[in-house]
């Protein structure tokens, strides 16, 4: 009976499919002034709506955006357009969001971030280091992290969106 139970998880782990889970991140859009919560600029809104229409179809079920007004005007047209909320997080506890990111699996997920979180973002999920310049708006990193028997596979995929940015 023990033998057969043995073999018969055996067999389950080796034939269980990996679970992938894509993570897409972007720092804000464009802003329209430096004070510290400031909202969108008529550009910012163009590459909102350039967000949605590059991620409409991918199938996303979670976004999570900052604190920050311009993350949220960034994600808001695609969970508009998917009918779904917005997740709130703060800034400051990058090292608790991707806790919390880590823990979603064989989903999609959109995060928007600032200049200074999403990098860390994604050398936390990947260990790969990436920047954002001050006057990057258009770059978006996706990141796919598969989950395997005992094993964890990231890969990072850097692609832009919207008008080039300067």
């Amino acid at each position: 009976m023990m033998k057969h139970s043995l073999v018969l998880l055996f067999a389950i782990l080796l034939f269980a499919p990996a679970c992938t889970t894509n993570y897409y991140l972007v720092r804000h859009a464009e802003r329209q002034d430096n004070t510290s919560d400031s909202p969108l600029s008529p550009a910012g809104h163009a590459r909102a709506e350039a967000l949605r229409d590059s991620l409409q179809d991918k199938g996303v079920s979670y976004l999570f955006a900052s604190t920050y007004l311009r993350t949220q005007q960034t994600a808001r047209p695609l969970a508009t357009e998917l009918n779904k909320p917005l997740i709130i997080y703060r800034p400051d506890t990058t090292a608790g969001l991707v806790k919390r990111l880590k823990k979603i699996r064989g989903k999609k997920v959109l995060v928007v971030g600032h200049s200074n979180t999403i990098p860390d973002i994604v050398q936390r999920l990947t260990g790969q280091v990436v920047t954002i310049g001050h006057d990057d708006y258009d770059k978006l990193f996706v990141v796919r992290r598969t989950r395997g028997i005992g094993s964890i596979k990231s890969t990072l995929h850097q692609s832009t969106y919207g008008t080039p940015s300067p």
